[in-house]
């Protein structure tokens, strides 16, 4: 597996749709870890459990929530993948490889990741990238050759924003 680095060229509409979903995805990751820290506390369940009540709570009560109507708005891959990542945590915790997991904060530097969930993705030569669920976007660099990539992409906000793309 490797990763091949692209920074997107993002105009201010589409720079502000990458920082929403990244606070979509830190608010998901933070509400899934409060209500995993409340539910665990009061009984002795599995973390898979929780998890899963964490998302039937997050799904079937938060995100009707007027306050929280624009989550709908934005997309659902990216809300799944929060909480995969949220129990990815807490394997991690428990198999002793890391310390119990933290709130997200801006300050980290801002993340999501969106899968296209259909499988493999082939990107043509060029400067433009069609990512599933969010839209084409332009590239600094043109891509010489066609490139089949899996259904990963981890944008990570540094200075610029820069798209992995997981084969």
């Amino acid at each position: 597996m490797f990763a091949v680095k692209r920074a997107l060229k993002l105009n201010n509409r589409e720079a502000t749709l990458m920082a929403k979903h990244a606070g979509f995805r830190r608010v998901v990751f933070n509400m899934g870890l409060s209500l995993r820290t409340q539910m665990y506390s009061g009984g002795q369940f599995t973390d898979s459990q929780v998890l899963n009540e964490v998302k039937k709570v997050l799904t079937h009560y938060v995100k009707k929530q007027p306050e929280f109507a624009w989550m709908n708005q934005l997309s659902s891959r990216v809300y799944q993948n929060a909480l995969i990542d949220l129990k990815d945590a807490f394997s991690r915790y428990r198999s002793g490889k890391a310390g119990h997991p933290r709130f997200a904060s801006r300050r980290d530097g801002q993340s999501f990741t969106v899968d296209s969930s259909n499988g493999k993705v082939l990107l043509n030569a060029g400067s433009t990238i069609k990512i599933p669920t969010l839209g084409t976007f332009r590239l600094y660099e043109a891509r010489l050759m066609r490139l089949c990539v899996s259904n990963f992409y981890d944008f990570k906000r540094r200075k610029s924003l820069v798209c992995f793309l997981w084969r």
